[in-house]
């Protein structure tokens, strides 16, 4: 086994796609474009997987680099404790390693559009969202962050991107009887 994972070179491997993902993550940050949320998604899969096939080839014998990749089987290690025992430490501490991977989850799609769900923390407020324009099949452009008064629905619910402002009609809801608005129409601004 350890001869294949050096024939194949995954250690290096690892590493040249944890760059990857550390680099998109850098120019996300700074330009707004980065690879959209599948490619992202799979490629951290890949770097945890690595991760813990590493670990196992390099505990013996023992190497430094085992401290590093000692991360992935404690993350493994305390979501399974979580799963198995439940508890709210054990779902915070799970929480707080398995951030990184964690995929956003899409509440809202079109060709020019999509809108993510923003993850700020266990006690955030209701419906704060992440808005990007995907470019080119593989990258997307963040456009902002906008804050709704309720969850989106995608069936329902319209967003349209124009001049740097996002219109957002919606279907009231009137003391608990849904009437269909869509006329309504508001215009919210990025964060």
């Amino acid at each position: 086994m350890n001869d294949f994972i050096r024939k194949i070179k995954l250690e290096k491997w690892h590493f040249y796609i944890l760059g990857l993902v550390l680099i998109n993550f850098a120019t996300g940050i700074t330009t707004g474009f980065r690879l959209n949320q599948d490619l992202t998604f799979g490629l951290k899969v890949i770097v945890y997987l690595t991760g813990l096939v590493l670990f196992f080839t390099t505990i013996k014998p023992f190497k430094k680099i085992v401290v590093y990749y000692s991360f992935y089987v404690i993350s493994c290690i305390l979501t399974g404790l979580f799963f198995l025992s439940g508890g709210i430490f054990l779902a915070i501490l799970s929480s707080l390693i398995l951030y990184p991977i964690v995929p956003k989850q899409t509440e809202y799609k079109t060709e020019t559009l999509v809108i993510y769900y923003r993850f700020q923390g266990f006690m955030n407020r209701c419906c704060s969202y992440e808005v990007v324009a995907p470019k080119l099949f593989i990258f997307e452009k963040h456009i902002g962050y906008i804050n709704i008064e309720k969850p989106i629905d995608a069936d329902k619910d319209e967003f349209s991107f124009k001049n740097n402002t996002i219109s957002y009609k919606y279907e009231l809801d009137n003391d608990g009887k849904t009437t269909p608005v869509r006329d309504t129409t508001e215009i919210l601004r990025f964060e």
